[in-house]
Parts: C-alpha cells; structure tokens; sequence
C-alpha cells in the first residue's frame, strides 16, 4: 500500500526555507511576467507620454507627423497610411484625407464632387475609417443611383481644425484645379474657435516661419488628468493600459490651458459676419469657376434641452462658451446661410442634431451618424449630379 506520508524535504531544508522560497516565487514569477510584458511592449508600440496626453506637458510629436505646413491653409494632410484606435486612416497623394487616388486632369464622361469641412468630415476627432466617412459614404449612394451613366469621383477636402477660411484657401490654390462639378461646404462648430477672437483675425493662424499647427509649443490634452498618473507613467505596459481603460477628451483634443475656463454666455457678434463673408466668398468663386456650391447646416448634439448627462459629452470649453451661446451662435449660423443661400443649395442635416446615438461627442458623427449624413448629403446632391449628366450628354457629339 502506497505510504501518505508528506515527502521529506531535502537534506539543509526546513519549512521556514520552504516558505521563503515560495515567498520570493510568488514575487518573482509575477515580476519577470509583468517585465516581459513591459519589454514586449515597448519593443512593438510607439512610446506613449502620459504626461503629455494628460496636457501637463509638450507632447514630443506634433501635427507634422501627419501634416504639411501649407501657405493657402495653413497645414494640409501628409500623404500615408495612419493607423489609431483600431481604424486605419489614409491620405492620398495630392494630399487629401479618405480619398481614393486622383489625377489632377478630369476623365471624359466623369462628375467630380469636392467636399470642404472639418474633422466631422473628414472623420477624425474621433476616427472612422475611409469607408465610413459620411463624403465617401455619400459618393457611393450616388454612384447606386438607378439610372446612372457618369463616373463619379470625389476630393474629401476637409481637414480637422480647419474653418470656412481654410477651405476657401484650399479651394481657391488647390481643388479648383481638380475640376469639380459640385462642391459641398460642411461648417460650424470650428468657426466658433474665432467667435472671440475677432480682432486678432489679422493673424489668424500665423506665425512667423509659418508653422502654425506643426509646431508642439503648447500642452495639448488628449485625456483628462488622475491623481495615480505619476504611479503609472514609468511604465509603458500600465500607462496604455490605462488609455484603454479611459476615455479621451470626448473625442476632440484642446489646449490644456483651454479646458475648464470660465464658460462665457455670450460671444463677440462680429463674428458672425466673418463667417458670411467667407460664404460670399465661396459663392464668388464657385460662379466664376461654374460649380454648384452647395452648404450643409451642420448637425450637433448641442441643442435646446440637452440633458444634463448629455452635455457631460459636449468640450463646450474649446470655444469658452456656455451650452446656451452654443446653440444661439449655430442658430446664427444657420440664419445666415439661409439668408445667403437658395432654399435649393442648402442640405439641411439638423434633423439628426441632439440625437446621442448620432454622435461620439459634440459634433463628430457615430459610424451611425456618418450613415444618416451621408443619406441627407446624397439626397440632396443627386439632383445636382442629374444636371450634370444631362450637360455631359448634350456635349457629347452624336455619331450621324
């Protein structure tokens, strides 16, 4: 019969070495496991400054890693393939973001649609891939229409942080040369970033050498500060760890300095005549050029009534402004493009405004939202499309 006797330790051991050994297994093991995983870590991902997307200090990147500094727009995207949170973002080589490769030079038979906004359009803020974006979602509908016979091809040219006055400016010195047919105008939320600088707008996004955007000067914060940071911010393993544990600043970042000002309730109205000027600008030079200028009244979750759980989503400090200026100046907003545009060129996407499952945060659109967008846009754009069809035909030569 087999003995059920405990095993005799070795010769020199004793149950106090026993239990130091298993001691410093239990410490050891788990040590070697979490520096494994730390190496492995820091051998396969790009280094993460928690400081840094904590806004407590100069991020060593900057908007350069994706970005060329460009006279007429102030920056315009680096061509590449991006990668972030899961989504692979691309920006083709004449330097337009989530748009298939273009010539320069129109092809016979071929409608152009370019697209100019912000990072709603251009879905970033919060990423969605190429696909996803409303202008490429938007271009497929039409392209399904029954009935088509044109080509369709499409320039995203929005770009996040971008206002009216840099899509006039890469309208004007870039996409006009690409011939478009139709263009889609998509502004709001950034204008207001000037709602309370009017007077400085001499020197809208100027710097000497010209960098503006490019250069990292500033603390940026990406997500908001916790007391146990300086614990985890020696390690690569735990400080990404804790982004994925953490939402970012609602899907849009600021100006460390930026967030958690006073909010004001009001603005500098003046403003708002900025913003129609540069609407008459772009009705200017989409007459001169022959192009349907088409403006889109942007769609928010900032609307009256919001509830209190639903502004939590909303970064009303990029602006400094209160959830009531907020609504009032798109309210302005809409006002004036109605006043400066036929009821037929304005797309109207607020029905889907104030609807939380449209958006990540205050303005940038859910893959869901995209969808709804892109459903309005083409909507609205296709009679415009016909039109240009019809003009294709009739300058077709007919074979006798």
């Amino acid at each position: 019969m087999a003995s059920t006797n405990p095993p005799t330790p070795p010769p020199g051991y004793d149950q106090r070495t026993l239990k130091r050994l298993a001691t410093i297994l239990l410490v050891a093991v788990p040590l070697l496991i979490f520096s494994a995983a730390e190496g492995y870590v820091r051998l396969t991902s790009p280094y993460d400054d928690l400081w840094a997307l904590t806004g407590r200090a100069v991020k060593r990147g900057n908007a350069a890693d994706w970005a060329f500094i460009d006279a007429f727009s102030a920056y315009r995207g680096r061509p590449g393939v991006y990668h972030g949170d899961g989504v692979t973002k691309t920006v083709n080589r004449a330097g337009f973001i989530s748009t298939p490769e273009i010539a320069v030079a129109k092809p016979a038979g071929t409608i152009r649609i370019a697209f100019f906004g912000e990072s709603s359009t251009a879905g970033t803020g919060t990423l969605l891939s190429d696909s996803i974006t409303w202008p490429w979602q938007a271009v497929e509908r039409l392209r399904n229409h029954p009935g088509r016979t044109a080509k369709l091809e499409f320039l995203n040219a929005a770009l996040g942080g971008f206002t009216t006055f840099e899509s006039f400016g890469r309208f004007w010195n870039r996409v006009r040369f690409f011939s478009p047919d139709i263009i889609v105008v998509y502004h709001g939320w950034n204008e207001m970033y000037y709602f309370g600088k009017v007077d400085e707008m001499p020197s809208w996004r100027t710097r000497p050498d010209g960098s503006w955007g490019l250069t990292a000067s500033d603390p940026v914060m990406v997500y908001a500060p916790r007391w146990f940071d300086g614990l985890l911010r020696p390690s690569q393993l735990l400080t990404k760890a804790r982004l994925r544990l953490t939402e970012p600043v609602n899907g849009e970042v600021g100006r460390a300095g930026q967030i958690g000002r006073p909010l004001e309730r009001d603005y500098d109205h003046r403003a708002l005549e900025l913003f129609r000027q540069n609407l008459r600008i772009f009705k200017a030079a989409a007459g001169l050029t022959g192009v349907e200028l088409l403006v889109g009244k942007q769609a928010t979750l900032i609307v009256p009534g919001l509830p209190e759980s639903e502004r939590a989503r909303v970064n009303y400090g990029f602006h400094h402004l209160d959830h009531d200026a907020h609504v009032d100046a798109f309210r302005q907003l809409y006002r004036i493009i109605d006043e400066e545009l036929p009821a037929d060129h304005v797309i109207d996407v607020t029905p889907l405004s104030g609807v939380p499952e449209n958006f990540y945060d205050h303005i940038h659109p859910t893959p869901l939202g995209a969808e709804r967008t892109a459903a309005i846009m083409a909507n609205a754009i296709e009679p415009y499309v016909q039109a240009a069809e019809r003009r294709l035909v009739a300058a077709t030569p007919q074979r006798p």
